[in-house]
């Protein structure tokens, strides 16, 4: 019959390894929970990539209708300024006139 000193050891390396093993499976149930917690905010991080590319893509779009808008308003300003131009020479043309 073994001795309780030959137990002992046994004893004890066999409750370390039940230790070991349990430390392992709670290390991994924590890794797991830790991925997936990882993981969804890599989703969310996505999903706010998705929207800001989205984003910019309305933003050139309307910068772009904006430049298209201020080139018809400066031909305007251009054509307005020019006939006012006219009108201002034949005023002056005029009183010019009226007075020899």
């Amino acid at each position: 019959m073994p001795t309780l000193d030959q137990v002992l050891p046994i004893l004890a390396i066999l409750i370390s390894a039940l230790s070991l093993g349990r430390t392992l499976k709670s290390d991994v149930k924590g890794d797991a929970g830790q991925l997936m917690e990882i993981i969804i905010k890599l989703e969310a991080i996505s999903e706010n990539v998705k929207e800001v590319k989205t984003d910019i893509k309305d933003v050139k779009s309307d910068n772009e209708k904006t430049k298209e808008r201020l080139t018809i308003v400066e031909q305007s300003v251009k054509s307005a300024h020019r006939r006012i131009d006219g009108l201002h020479n034949e005023h002056l043309a005029e009183d010019l006139g009226g007075r020899t």
